[in-house]
């Protein structure tokens, strides 16, 4: 694996720097940094376009509100900068794209923020239109991204993913999506080399019965309820193609619980993947069928 900073896309995953055992600072490494999407979990939307200007990196950890100041400079490092507009939509299931590369010192980073010109980012339905989305702040935005775990650089390098998740970043203003999105960001980013996946489908009434699609399949934390509304209990989301199957990569190694939300117009309700997920790092955990019923 090259030793790049690397953007990827769709649902926007931002890259994380490597994960190794020298955290003592003393070296430098290449951090890659790569981008990914978790699925829009709406069928009206033909594009979820945002323009990242740069990606950020800090040492000490931040709050929200510093890492919004784009003009605090203050322990920053810049680690890429695409000057791009994206549509997250053509980054789902795990894939992922290049935003750059940089060389830092070794050691522990806990920081990393998103610049958006939100003026240049947009989202277009299938009839064309494009709703008004109203961002927290005019022109440029850094956000802040959550990172699963602090990221250690070593001289070995490493590949870190942002995960960028529409269907929760996004927030639809009443029942029509017309109306706008309130940008509400949600950004995790994790070392990809740790990490795994999981595949599978949504059927309804049975295992081998109608494939489900446009269901909103989430993984939730260990211990979690079919109707537990709690947003941070949610580690990733993404949603089944028409075919009824999902992909859900860069998770943390652990058990989990997966449950899977079909359209309100199907009529059938919220299902949980029966015995639990269990992600090794590494590794594809596939096959994962949930069942839903009316």
């Amino acid at each position: 694996m090259n030793r790049l900073i690397r953007g990827a896309g769709l649902i926007f995953c931002t890259c994380a720097l490597a994960a190794c055992s020298d955290s003592s600072g003393t070296g430098t490494g290449r951090l890659s940094v790569r981008l990914t999407d978790a699925p829009f979990p709406f069928s009206q939307v033909a594009s979820v376009d945002v323009y990242v200007v740069r990606v950020d990196a800090k040492q000490a950890s931040t709050t929200d509100e510093e890492a919004a100041d784009e003009n605090n400079q203050d322990g920053w490092t810049t680690i890429a900068t695409p000057n791009a507009s994206i549509n997250l939509l053509d980054l789902g299931s795990g894939k992922t794209m290049n935003l750059g590369e940089t060389t830092l010192p070794t050691g522990n980073y806990q920081s990393f923020r998103l610049i958006l010109d939100t003026d240049q980012s947009s989202i277009t339905l299938k009839d064309g239109s494009k709703p008004p989305i109203f961002f927290p702040s005019a022109a440029h935005s850094g956000i802040k991204v959550n990172l699963d775990e602090p990221i250690q650089l070593t001289e070995d390098g490493s590949v870190m993913t942002l995960d960028f998740d529409i269907g929760r970043s996004f927030v639809m203003r009443g029942n029509n999506p017309a109306n706008g999105f309130n940008f509400k960001p949600v950004i995790h980013a994790v070392a990809q080399d740790i990490t795994g996946a999981v595949t599978g489908s949504v059927h309804a009434n049975s295992a081998t019965g109608v494939a489900v699609p446009n269901a909103t399949v989430e993984v939730l934390t260990a211990g979690s309820l079919i109707g537990d509304a709690d947003p941070t209990h949610v580690v990733r989301s993404a949603s089944t193609d028409a075919n009824g199957n999902f992909r859900i990569a860069f998770l943390l190694p652990g058990t989990y619980v997966l449950r899977a939300t079909p359209p309100s117009a199907s009529g059938f309700k919220p299902a949980l993947l029966a015995g639990g997920l269990t992600i090794t790092e590494g590794a594809e955990t596939t096959n994962q069928v949930i069942v839903v019923a009316p």
